[in-house]
C-alpha cells in the first residue's frame, strides 16, 4: 500500500485571511460558528464562501463567460 504525504486539513472548507475577509465584506462573521479560526485565518464553508463571492461580484461569472467566448472566438480565425 502506497503512504500519501499529503495531508488535508478541510476538504470542503476555504482558508480565509483577514484581508480576504474585508473584500468580501464578510469581517462581521468573525466569532460566529460560520468562521473556525486556524493560524493566522480562518477557515469557512466552501458553500458559504461561493455564495458569498456571488454576492459580492454578481457580474464574475457574465465577465467570465464573455472572455471564454472572445479566447475561442479568436482560436478559431
Amino acid at each position: 500500500m502506497e503512504e500519501s504525504k499529503a495531508t488535508t486539513l478541510y476538504e470542503d472548507y476555504k482558508f480565509l485571511t483577514p484581508i480576504e475577509l474585508e473584500k468580501l465584506s464578510a469581517s462581521h462573521l468573525i466569532g460566529t460558528p460560520s468562521l473556525k479560526a486556524y493560524m493566522h485565518g480562518y477557515f469557512m464553508d466552501l458553500k458559504h464562501y461561493q455564495k458569498l463571492v456571488a454576492a459580492a461580484n454578481p457580474f464574475a461569472f457574465d465577465k467570465y463567460r464573455k472572455d471564454a467566448i472572445a479566447a475561442k472566438m479568436k482560436e478559431k480565425t
